[in-house]
């Protein structure tokens, strides 16, 4: 892996409109019709102020390519992003943060993050008149919500009493051979 890095990557750079990471499928904002698949945020931490105080930044864009760089041992896939302006463009309201996906393109020279550190959100408008997305994150892979366990939902019948058993029990031995049809020599 040293080696490759130290080579550098291949010249040419592959570019696709869908590409699955962690068990996520992301798409570019172009190749979108009927998914919301073009969402992202990154958790990042910062420095407050040069000082050892460490702050936690959320960004959040929109995927507008995506690509492979090669080096030769292995691949690393790349998202270019138009990322939400932190200072006016993300607010929190209620309880659910707001993203203004018309005031993008905040940070012109760093664009790119690694496929790997993306995470997924969806944007659903407020509105028809807004600018405003409400951001819903997307649940982490292999979760699955099945609800509360309700046990009685399972137990339709009445417990067996054990010591019936010998009431139901008839003294004839049952058979376990059909007597309806011929027998058939195997």
């Amino acid at each position: 892996m040293l080696k490759g890095l130290a080579f550098g990557p291949i010249t040419q750079v592959m570019s696709y409109s869908r590409y699955v990471v962690n068990g996520r499928r992301f798409c570019t904002r172009a190749s979108e019709k009927t998914t919301q698949d073009s969402g992202v945020y990154l958790e990042a931490e910062t420095s407050v102020n040069g000082t050892e105080e460490i702050k936690k930044v959320l960004y959040y864009g929109v995927i507008q390519e995506i690509l492979v760089m090669d080096y030769y041992t292995f691949r690393v896939p790349i998202f270019k992003c138009d990322w939400a302006n932190t200072s006016n463009g993300i607010k929190v309201d209620d309880g659910f943060t707001l993203v203004n996906l018309h005031r993008l393109n905040q940070f012109q020279n760093d664009q790119f993050i690694l496929a790997s550190h993306a995470k997924q959100v969806f944007y659903s408008r407020e509105s028809e008149t807004s600018d405003w997305y409400v951001v819903l994150k997307a649940p982490p892979k292999g979760f699955h919500d099945l609800g509360k366990f309700d046990e009685d939902a399972y137990m339709s019948y009445a417990p067996l009493d054990v010591y019936k058993l010998d009431d139901c029990v008839g003294d004839e031995d049952e058979g376990y051979v059909r007597a309806d049809c011929e027998a058939i020599p195997v």
